[in-house]
């Protein structure tokens, strides 16, 4: 089965993702937001409580067989193969349950800039391949959506070449292109590239933006994470 067209892979590499609806059940993820409700400080039934509720950062609900499902009983890993490379990856990291608490705040703007993961420590390298984003609930326009820079994976690649990986949080530049929220209802996934630039944004509405983020890698990685070769795509058989 293909679940890409030719034009949304020329996209993926022009932009450093895309964006895709329907990529897993309803069932598979009202089954998870069940196990995630179980680990919010806030009351499900009272608005109010949400803002600014917490814990911040991941839930700590990772290995929960209902999380974990969203990747190994859905399509997205099949997804995530026909772009790398079918027999290429594996998981990085399982998904990652990522809050973004209203804040009774109006005054909303998207953000200066965002971040790289795995390049941003100091004499460190932790990288991965592909990642993948997914609203649980219906993430709208000033909700606190996942936010990407498109075409900033091009500009780290072109940095890299002739600059160190450790110095990862210099790889953008100062000049940016305009940053796009991704929005819309449970199941939107955005698939991108361990290079590009994201970040969520600020949440101005009243529910709790609720997603998940997984990393998938190249089975290979450790041998060659310290590449960095003239063809990005070099070792990405799915868009060759």
């Amino acid at each position: 089965m293909t679940h890409f067209s030719n034009e949304e892979k020329e996209f993926f590499k022009k932009n450093g993702y895309i964006v895709k609806q329907n990529t897993i059940s309803i069932q598979l993820i009202q089954q998870a937001l069940e196990v995630v409700w179980q680990h919010i400080d806030a009351d499900r039934n009272q608005a109010e409580s949400w803002i600014n509720a917490g814990p911040k950062g991941n839930l700590p609900c990772t290995d929960h067989p209902d999380i974990k499902a969203l990747i190994n009983n859905s399509q997205q890993f099949a997804m995530a193969e026909e772009l790398v490379g079918e027999g290429r990856l594996e998981v990085a990291n399982y998904p990652f349950c990522k809050m973004i608490y209203p804040t009774g705040e109006s005054d909303w703007q998207l953000p200066e800039r965002g971040h790289m993961d795995g390049y941003i420590r100091p004499g460190h390298v932790d990288t991965f391949t592909l990642g993948i984003t997914m609203n649980l609930n219906n993430v709208k326009h000033q909700g606190g959506g996942f936010t990407v820079w498109p075409g900033t994976h091009i500009i780290a690649a072109e940095y890299f070449k002739s600059h160190s990986l450790l110095d990862g949080k210099k790889a953008y530049g100062d000049q940016l292109p305009q940053p796009v929220e991704i929005l819309g209802p449970p199941g939107t996934t955005c698939f991108w590239h361990h290079y590009l630039m994201h970040e969520a944004s600020k949440n101005c509405q009243t529910e709790i933006r609720m997603a998940t983020v997984s990393r998938l890698r190249w089975k290979n990685t450790r041998e060659i994470k310290f590449e960095t070769p003239d063809n990005m795509w070099q070792y990405w058989d799915g868009l060759n």
